[in-house]
């Protein structure tokens, strides 16, 4: 193949990818715009009874914070990376750290499998293929709190 044939050939999968992105709506669309990041948890909170309210939107991560008689929860989302972990658990400390990630609770983030389907669903959607996005959360429960204030199940299942 002469240089010429594999410069058009390439510049044809070029036009061919943008196309496909833009008729498919793949290009301009919100990861998160088909699942909404924090409807999930105000739900979760109204339904147990907690009244809540959340930090201000320039935070990273941005908390809900929750009460309930004396028991105090902070869910957030996080990154799956990991690159929270360490604020975290200063912020954390003396309280228990749990986190919802891929439809089961930890004690500590995990790392790997997250970060492979993060990364994974992150080349489909660049291929205009919708996948949805890895959630990782992280809760804080007070230490006024019971270990799980909340169903286990429920707390699995923000993730």
């Amino acid at each position: 193949m002469n240089q010429f044939t594999l410069s058009l050939a390439f510049g044809l999968l070029m036009v061919l990818s943008v196309t496909l992105k833009v008729f498919s709506g793949g290009i301009g669309q919100s990861v998160t715009m088909a699942h909404s990041a924090n409807e999930d948890i105000a739900a979760l909170l109204h339904r147990n009874g907690y009244a809540f309210s959340l930090s201000d939107p320039n935070t990273d991560p941005q908390w809900f914070y929750a009460t309930k008689d004396t028991c105090q929860l902070q869910i957030a989302d996080v990154s799956p990376q990991g690159w929270h972990r360490s604020a975290l658990e200063w912020q954390a400390k003396g309280r228990l750290l749990l986190y919802s990630v891929e439809g089961k609770l930890y004690e500590h983030q995990p790392i790997l499998m997250p970060m492979v389907h993060h990364y994974f669903g992150r080349a489909m959607r660049y291929m205009g293929i919708q996948i949805p996005p890895v959630m990782a959360r992280a809760i804080i429960v007070g230490s006024q709190c019971p270990v799980h204030p909340i169903a286990t199940a429920d707390l699995e299942g923000l993730s």
